[in-house]
């Protein structure tokens, strides 16, 4: 069975109750937040700034586990091996 990198720890960040997303392997590794907008089944994933107020939140996605990969994919994105056309 395939097995997330990816692990939802239950918080409140921000004002808002939702999971900080953990790397499975290293949990002192957190790549963002997401949580459930208004219970209308919108996730949305917050991007984590250290700076108050500077967070950035992409909203729309169906469930937390895509909501939770794009926000390990940004943190840790895997190259395609694609060559660009010269």
């Amino acid at each position: 069975m395939f097995e997330l990198p990816i692990v939802f720890v239950p918080c409140t960040r921000y004002g808002k109750v939702g999971y900080d997303v953990r790397d499975r392997k290293a949990p002192e590794v957190s790549y963002g937040f997401v949580w459930d907008h208004l219970g209308d089944s919108k996730w949305v994933a917050t991007y984590p700034d250290p700076r108050r107020g500077y967070e950035r939140d992409v909203p729309g996605f169906a469930n937390r586990r895509m909501a939770g990969l794009l926000l390990y994919r940004f943190n840790k994105p895997e190259l395609s091996g694609r060559k660009e056309n010269q």
